[in-house]
């Protein structure tokens, strides 16, 4: 998933150029308290934020109080990294930029647990089931190759790696808990949850 897919491209841009009175608007209008700033060409110089120009002239220009943040991430970029960087960074906001360093969107820890949400279909109806299997290849196909086998979908996979073990939540195109129960027992697949899921 890479953050293009759920960067806003509905944020306060403005040059480094422009005034404190027209970031001051810009800020109003998207209700931020930080406007993202660009030179001549497009390209990505900073943040300019409303805490640093509270005092100043409405008619001096941003560029003095710009701020280049230490972090910002590309369009390519997978969203897990940009949880990453969020991680490290504490920023609250991280601009989007391309190769040339323009910029194109922006992305908060919002849009990070949407992608989050429909990377794990929480979203999405269905029986979600919990497993501890043992960490090494071949384990989780052998669970895969049930539900291959009984016409059963899967819609999301993720994987956290334990002592000797993965725990593996796998959500599946299916109503029917007792069923999923029922498949893994008689192949002699342990399993630590088995829920159903209405999704939104």
């Amino acid at each position: 998933m890479f953050v293009k897919n759920w960067m806003n491209t509905d944020f306060p841009l403005i040059s480094v150029r422009s005034t404190v009175q027209e970031a001051l608007s810009q800020m109003r209008k998207y209700k931020t308290d930080y406007c993202v700033t660009v030179d001549e060409e497009g390209k990505f110089t900073g943040f300019v934020y409303k805490n640093n120009i509270a005092n100043a002239e409405l008619e001096s220009k941003v560029e003095d109080y710009v701020v280049f943040p230490d972090f910002f991430t590309h369009e390519d970029s997978y969203i897990e990294e940009a949880a990453l960087t969020f991680r490290e960074s504490q920023e609250r906001c991280l601009a989007v930029v391309d190769f040339d360093m323009k910029v194109t969107g922006v992305i908060t820890l919002t849009e990070v647990l949407e992608a989050f949400v429909a990377i794990t279909a929480m979203d999405e109806p269905g029986v979600r089931v919990l497993l501890e299997l043992e960490d090494r290849p071949g384990e989780l196909k052998k669970v895969f190759d049930v539900f291959a086998l009984n016409s059963i979908n899967v819609l999301a996979v993720n994987t956290v790696k334990r002592d000797g073990s993965r725990s593996v939540s796998v959500k599946l195109d299916a109503h029917e808990p007792k069923q999923i129960e029922r498949l893994l027992k008689e192949h002699g697949i342990q399993f630590l949850k088995i829920a159903k899921e209405e999704g939104f």
